[in-house]
C-alpha cells in the first residue's frame, strides 16, 4: 500500500470517530445533555488534541517521504544520468570493440598475407639456395678445372723450357756441324772435288723402323719425327724421307742429331729435291719397309 493509501485510510479512520462521536453526542443529548456536552467537549479537545498530534505527525510524515521522494527522484535522475552515461560508455566501447574487431580481422588477414609471402619468400631463398650450392660446385668444379690448367701450364712452360734448352743444344750441334760442313767442303775443294761427289755414309737403324715428321723448322731444316731411341733410333742413325700422298715421291736422307725416347730431331743430308720437308712425310730405315 503506498503512502497516499495509508493518509485516506487513516482519514477515513477519523471521519469514521467523528461520525461516532456525533452519534454518541446524539445519544448523550438525549440522554444526558450536560454530562455528554462535557464529556463530549473532553473528548472533543482530547481529539482535538490527538488530531493536532495526528496532523504535525502526518506533517512530518509528509515532509519525510516529500523528502525521500526527493531524494528517490534525485537518485533516479543520478542513476538515469550514470545509465546514459554508461550507455554512452557502453555505445563507445562498442565502437572501440568494432574497431578492434576491424583491425583484428585486417590483422588476420595481413597474417594470412604475410604467411604466404613467408612461403614464398622461403621457397624463393631455398631456389636461391639451391642454385648458390649449384653455383659453389660449379666454382669448384672451375676452380678445379683452373688448377689443373694452371698444373698443366706449368708442366706446358717446363716442356717449353727443356725443348727450348734442347732446341739451344741442337742449333749449338748444327753450328757445329755446318763448321764442319764448311771445312769439309773446302778440303774437298782444296782436292778439287765438291760434297754433291760424295756419297751419303748411310747409317740406318738396327731396325727396321718407320715414323712421320712430327714437326718442321724452316729456317733450320730441322725435323721432328715420331720414333726415337725406343725404337732403337739413336743419334747418327739415317733415316729415309718419302711422301705417299698426292703422289710417291722420295724427298732424301735425313740424320738424327738428336734422340729421345719417344722422338728424335734430325736434318736433311743434301738439299731437298721437291722443297721443303712437311709435317706428315713419312721417315723409315728403308723405303720399301716391310711395316707397310
Amino acid at each position: 500500500m503506498t503512502t497516499l493509501g495509508k493518509i485516506l485510510v487513516f482519514l477515513n479512520l477519523v471521519f469514521s470517530l467523528l461520525a461516532g462521536i456525533l452519534i454518541i453526542q446524539v445519544y448523550a443529548t438525549r440522554t444526558s445533555w450536560k454530562s455528554a456536552f462535557d464529556k463530549l467537549n473532553n473528548y472533543y479537545t482530547v481529539s482535538e488534541a490527538n488530531n493536532k498530534a495526528l496532523r504535525g505527525d502526518m506533517d512530518s510524515l509528509r515532509q519525510a517521504k516529500d523528502e525521500q521522494i526527493k531524494a528517490a527522484e534525485k537518485t533516479r535522475d543520478e542513476k538515469d544520468a550514470e545509465t546514459k552515461r554508461l550507455a554512452g560508455e557502453i555505445k563507445t566501447m562498442q565502437g572501440e570493440l568494432d574497431k578492434v574487431k576491424a583491425q583484428h580481422l585486417a590483422q588476420q588477414t595481413n597474417a594470412t598475407v604475410s604467411n604466404e609471402e613467408l612461403q614464398r619468400r622461403q621457397q624463393e631463398t631455398a631456389s636461391l639456395t639451391d642454385r648458390i650450392n649449384k653455383l659453389n660446385a660449379t666454382v669448384a668444379e672451375l676452380q678445379k678445372t683452373g688448377k689443373q690448367l694452371q698444373d698443366e701450364k706449368m708442366q706446358a712452360v717446363i716442356n717449353f723450357n727443356s725443348e727450348h734448352d734442347r732446341n739451344v743444344r741442337l742449333l749449338d750441334q748444327f753450328r757445329q756441324l755446318t763448321q764442319k760442313a764448311e771445312l769439309m767442303e773446302k778440303k774437298l775443294a782444296s782436292l778439287g772435288a765438291s760434297a754433291k761427289d760424295v756419297a751419303i755414309n748411310r747409317n740406318p737403324p738396327p731396325e727396321d723402323v718407320e715414323g712421320v715428321i712430327l714437326e718442321t723448322d724452316a729456317k733450320t731444316g730441322l725435323v721432328t719425327i715420331s720414333i726415337g731411341t725406343d725404337s732403337g733410333v739413336n743419334v747418327g742413325n739415317t733415316l729415309e724421307v718419302f711422301r705417299v700422298k698426292p703422289e710417291p715421291k722420295y724427298l732424301g736422307t735425313i740424320r738424327i742429331l738428336d734422340a729421345q725416347a719417344k722422338q728424335a730431331v734430325g736434318r736433311l743430308t743434301a738439299p731437298p729435291r721437291y722443297g721443303l720437308l712437311e709435317k706428315g712425310d713419312i721417315v723409315a730405315t728403308k723405303i720399301m719397309s716391310s711395316k707397310r
